[in-house]
């Protein structure tokens, strides 16, 4: 495993949700939880894309949806591999990497035990980009795409709390903003490598490596959901 480092001089815009100083990684509880939180991302990318064709399609006097059927049509006769297809690369530069986390607690962010008392210890703490939040925590602030309240959040609980057992939260177990699969939980894991940042033995490893195979249903079920396709 090895996660961008984050350094005092990056700017947390490019952070992911939970990042802290340091070293986090993410775990998704099922493949299809995991699949959409790669390529969630890719959908929206297609849908600026397309988006971007309004004043085109508003002045041809047509949907914006004939337009962006008609442009695909072109790429895909010429044999462009743009607009919702994923080439074989994607897939096969990547892989489902199965985790060990060492034993101990997460800090349910979702839980309303935890907002409470984020309010309660840190009040007047939650800056964000546009401003202070003056109102109490909710899922809308943890499930944000503002680096700014997420990572502070995070970098709260890392660095400030302690557990009843004395011990420090493995991280943040918090729900995928993208729900979750019908025989699932969409449970979600940013975990703290506090063993490497220390530069001592890391307690979390991996214990398995699959690839990403174009038959598996769950991946072919999050590409019809992101309306993407995939070599």
């Amino acid at each position: 495993m090895d996660p961008i480092e984050r350094r005092p001089d990056s700017p947390v815009e490019g952070w992911s949700r939970y990042d802290t100083l340091g070293r986090t990684v993410y775990a998704c509880a099922a493949r299809q939880t995991a699949y959409m939180e790669l390529l969630a991302p890719y959908r929206s990318d297609v849908n600026r894309e397309r988006q971007a064709l309004q004043p085109v399609a508003d002045h041809m006097r047509i949907p914006l949806e004939t337009l962006w059927a008609e442009i695909v049509d072109d790429w895909e006769r010429a044999g462009t591999a743009k607009a919702n297809w994923l080439p074989t690369v994607f897939r096969e530069g990547r892989a489902l990497y199965t985790l060990e986390f060492p034993e101990g607690w997460w800090v349910d962010i979702a839980a309303t035990e935890t907002l409470t008392a984020l309010d309660d210890l840190f009040a007047d703490s939650w800056g964000t980009s546009v401003g202070l939040v003056t109102s109490q925590l909710t899922l809308q602030h943890i499930t944000s795409d503002d680096r700014s309240i997420t990572t502070a959040i995070a970098t709260l609980l890392r660095e400030y709390v302690t557990l009843e057992d004395e011990t420090a939260p493995l991280g943040i177990e918090f729900p995928s903003k993208h729900g979750h699969p019908a025989d699932g939980t969409g449970a979600c894991w940013a975990y703290w490598m506090r063993g490497r940042d220390a530069g001592l033995t890391e307690g979390a490893s991996v214990v398995r490596i699959d690839p990403i195979e174009a038959t598996d249903p769950a991946y072919r079920a999050v590409l019809d959901f992101c309306k993407i396709r995939s070599r």
